[in-house]
């Protein structure tokens, strides 16, 4: 697909409606991100103003890798500028439980309800389940705005949410790696499996793709940082740092690593042992606005990709999924995530109450939207029967999914939170 006018006129089109979305939140006193859904709805499905060719292409294939994967590298980066190295050193084998067994755990759950529902094979339920499996810092972190809420239990949350989406990546590259082994999409992995076992392949595997990347990141994040003082960018601090955030991604890329833990490092470490000058704080407000920008796109392209026959055709199983997947599937790999980190003293004690509280808030949201295409997509380009069969099913599912997510729990958060939780309003 190559661009034209009428390409450009829909890029207009996307930037200009979804910038409506912020002043009609305002008015309305919710989060942006549901009436940045709606819109997207009216002018795809709805109205067929934005073409769902175009979206699949502009998401999914733009520059090569799609304007999907780079909006996810944009807003991690911003976001991990906000980690707190205390609460989540304080609150590590919780994290890393949530993001390791949590995810497992959803990814499986949900690929049996999947399956069991739809009746497609389990291995594709494998990628619904993987594609849905992380939460969102971009539509859990506007929640805690308003409130007071022990930082243990938000931190957890939003550590849990800034963290879990190298982990379902991985599980997408090896459900891909299963039904395509021919495709190029996860090189590294079929190099593994060519030499050892496929249980040691996927353990290797998931080990070189969070530790190598998590150590270029913590290596370019000081180096940023050193280079900045000797060179002084001042108001061109922003340019380099977007320049160096798009090498890393495209360099770790054409390896055939996963960029997300390095570009989470690094955005970790300028956000915390930079001098906060004026120059840093331009530069975060910079990626805070771009950042936005990419979260804006991508929720307003989550309604505009979808068919109006997709949504008439799916609308009973979306919302079946919907609620086992927020319901049933999250609660199990809450609890027993938890479970497992209690076995080490911790030195914040959760009750049953908390945990169901931690259960019950995890909207999904911009990993989910981009990864739940990659099926399809790799079917397509590969002529993979199951894929073409059933990957538009996966991210119309995992649409229903996002949406119900994010609207439900919205609604909710506070009542859940106070009744929970006991919260303050700011």
């Amino acid at each position: 697909m190559t661009f034209g006018y009428e390409s450009f006129f829909e890029i207009s089109l996307i930037l200009i409606v979804a910038s409506f979305a912020i002043p009609i939140s305002r008015k309305a006193s919710v989060v942006d991100i549901p009436i940045l859904i709606f819109l997207g709805i009216l002018l795809g499905p709805v109205t067929g103003i934005i073409s769902h060719g175009f979206l699949i292409y502009l998401m999914t294939q733009f520059g090569g890798v799609g304007l999907g994967m780079l909006g996810i590298v944009i807003i991690l980066y911003y976001e991990s500028h906000s980690i707190n190295f205390r609460i989540i050193r304080r609150e590590f084998m919780r994290i890393a439980m949530l993001d390791t067994l949590g995810v497992v755990i959803t990814t499986i759950v949900s690929a049996f309800l999947f399956s069991f529902v739809t009746g497609a094979p389990l291995i594709i339920g494998f990628l619904f389940g993987a594609a849905i499996a992380p939460t969102d810092p971009a539509s859990l972190i506007p929640l805690f705005r308003n409130i007071s809420m022990k930082e243990e239990v938000s931190g957890t949350l939003v550590g849990e949410s800034i963290f879990n989406d190298p982990i379902s990546i991985i599980l997408i590259a090896l459900g891909i790696s299963i039904v395509a082994p021919s495709s190029n999409y996860v090189p590294v992995f079929q190099m593994l499996s060519q030499h050892i076992s496929l249980i040691l392949t996927s353990v290797l595997f998931f080990l070189i793709e969070i530790s190598i990347p998590a150590l270029i990141g913590i290596l370019v994040g000081f180096s940023v940082i050193y280079l900045n003082r000797v060179m002084k960018f001042d108001n061109l601090l922003f340019a380099f740092t977007l320049g160096i955030l798009i090498l890393e991604f495209t360099l770790l890329e054409v390896a055939g690593l996963t960029p997300f833990p390095a570009v989470i490092a690094t955005g970790a470490i300028i956000g915390n042992f930079t001098d906060k000058s004026l120059f840093w704080q331009r530069e975060e407000s910079f990626q805070q606005s771009l950042s936005f920008l990419a979260r804006a796109i991508i929720f307003f392209a989550l309604g505009s990709i979808l068919i109006a026959s997709q949504v008439e055709t799916y609308f009973y199983i979306g919302i079946i999924l919907a609620a086992g997947v927020l319901f049933f599937a999250r609660p199990i790999a809450v609890f027993a995530s938890l479970l497992v980190s209690d076995i080490v003293p911790q030195r914040f004690k959760m009750n049953n109450r908390i945990k169901s509280f931690i259960a019950l808030v995890g909207p999904r949201g911009v990993v989910s939207i981009v990864v739940s295409l990659i099926p399809y997509t790799i079917g397509l380009e590969n002529n993979i029967p199951s894929l073409i069969m059933w990957g538009p099913l996966i991210y119309v599912a995992t649409s229903f999914v996002v949406i119900i997510s994010i609207v439900v729990q919205t609604i909710y958060f506070p009542y859940v939170s106070r009744k929970l939780v006991g919260i303050e309003l700011k």
